[in-house]
């Protein structure tokens, strides 16, 4: 209901802590930073669930030349793998053969220094988050990254703890239907 004067809420007494519950050495080292929220153990989920996933689907790709010669991902080329992935997010290019690109005008060094484009591909037709043979049939949308959304409110939970006021935008509450 509709009034023509805000009245002010009564909040409880707030009881928790806030703040960051981490302490990095450095935080202007975005690195650093970063590996606290992606750790080791979430890079070794990718590693071993994309390479298992390879491994299931192997059949499939064997008619593909670039595919021919796998070998299995490690977690340093997942690390990078997922460093360029974050980084396509703010060098926008056409498509993605684009930014492999030795054409000057166009030209994203960094890409051609850190995988190669035919590698990238590769590890990103077997990026997987979660065993298949695990499913079953009512396990709902969310199977398939399920490990991923359990690790990050994991990770969220212990890196911060927000204060009482929360904002909420009307845009994140989905419409009634």
């Amino acid at each position: 209901m509709w009034c023509k004067t805000d009245k002010k809420p009564i909040n409880a007494p707030f009881l928790g802590t806030k703040d960051l519950n981490i302490v990095t050495d450095n935080p202007e080292c975005v690195a650093e930073v970063v590996s606290s929220i992606i750790g080791n153990d979430l890079i070794l989920l990718l590693t071993e669930q994309s390479n298992f996933y390879r491994s299931q689907n192997a059949k499939k790709w064997e008619v593909l030349p670039k595919t021919l010669k796998w070998s299995n991902i490690t977690t340093e080329e997942m690390r990078k793998f997922l460093g360029l992935i974050i980084l396509m997010g703010q060098v926008r290019k056409k498509n993605i053969t684009d930014y492999w690109s030795t054409d000057p005008t166009i030209s994203t060094p960094i890409f051609l220094h850190t995988i190669s484009r035919n590698r990238f591909e590769s590890i990103w037709q077997a990026w997987h988050f979660s065993d298949n043979r695990q499913q079953i049939q009512h396990s709902g949308q969310l199977f398939k990254i399920w490990p991923m959304y359990e690790y990050f409110v994991q990770k969220f939970r212990s890196v911060y703890s927000p204060k009482q006021e929360l904002s909420l935008d009307e845009a994140m509450i989905p419409p009634e239907t």
